[in-house]
């Protein structure tokens, strides 16, 4: 029987901003391209999300890959406000996951910087995981994991253990939603169920029939 429905958040729960996060700051399709290639997708955006390092020394590595753009990298980055932005569904499917029987969970690489600067995007995680809402209230999620509070991030196997062992998780009984191949495989190899995000009415539906087939194994 599925118990658990763990979620992510960039992608799934909010809007994650790459390249338009620069774009909409004002930089041409270049200029932002070459941003988000020392930033985002350098070796040291995942150093972010795992939080062992001071996010100056990041920034620092970050700069020292395109020194030219070294004012831009901190005037961008020093704060990452905008990062994420909100998805005002993403409340009511939560509580639709709920209503159907499901504990809701999230797993999630996410740093301390987004958490800080993006709190009108993260009111359905509860202010004990470093989100705006209330804890108990209406679509508020208050039990999970983010990547920068384990120091540990997707798709490699520590975080999927933390998930599991600190919540008693049966593998078996969970299902993990995320908009990402690669970490839905790491969550496969515990022998968590996973669904790819597409849109909420789709993992629905695929919750439905995985429930359905599990509990067809079952009995």
């Amino acid at each position: 029987m599925i118990k658990n429905v763990v979620l992510d958040i960039g992608g799934v729960l909010v809007n994650y901003h790459t390249l338009d996060y620069y774009t909409r700051k004002g930089y041409t399709g270049e200029e932002a391209a070459r941003l988000k290639a020392v930033t985002m997708d350098s070796g040291y955006w995942e150093q972010n999300d795992i939080g062992l390092m001071p996010y100056d020394w990041v920034l620092g590595k970050m700069k020292a890959l395109d020194p030219a753009l070294s004012s831009d990298i901190e005037k961008t980055l020093k704060t990452q406000h905008g990062i994420v932005s909100h998805r005002k569904e993403s409340k009511g499917w939560i509580e639709e996951i709920r209503r159907k029987g499901y504990r809701v969970l999230v797993l999630s690489n996410f740093s301390r910087p987004a958490l800080r600067d993006c709190p009108e995007a993260m009111d359905f995680l509860g202010e004990n995981l470093g989100g705006s809402g209330k804890v108990g209230d209406y679509g508020v999620i208050a039990e999970g994991i983010l990547s920068c509070e384990v120091h540990a991030v997707k798709p490699y196997p520590s975080v999927y253990a933390y998930l599991l062992t600190r919540y008693g998780l049966i593998p078996e009984e969970t299902v993990f939603v995320d908009d990402t191949q690669k970490n839905l495989d790491g969550a496969q190899k515990y022998g968590i169920h996973t669904i790819l995000f597409q849109s909420r009415e789709q993992v629905l539906e695929e919750l439905s029939s995985l429930s359905s087939a599990v509990n067809e194994k079952i009995d």
